[in-house]
């Protein structure tokens, strides 16, 4: 993952503005969306090593599932349901 990914300007975050005012309304269960802002949070609060071994971690089981004969299905970006994290 590159260090600007996580870069935003002014016409990102009026985007995201608009897409949420269009998505669908969706029942979110209070519970999971707690723990889904938990996660964020500790994720945001991570140092960049700590990231980094998540990340050697992440791949490892990666590479893991591919080799016991695992699949990744890559689904289009126009697929997406609009759930943007």
């Amino acid at each position: 993952m590159a260090d600007n990914d996580y870069d935003y300007d002014e016409d990102d975050i009026a985007n995201d503005d608009n897409d949420a005012a269009e998505a669908p309304e969706v029942d979110v269960d209070p519970e999971v969306a707690a723990r889904k802002r938990n996660e964020v949070s500790e994720a945001e609060s991570l140092s960049p090593s700590a990231k980094e071994s998540l990340r050697r971690e992440l791949e490892a089981e990666m590479e893991r599932f591919l080799a016991s004969g695992g699949r990744i299905n890559e689904v289009p970006p126009e697929a997406d349901s609009g759930a943007h994290g």
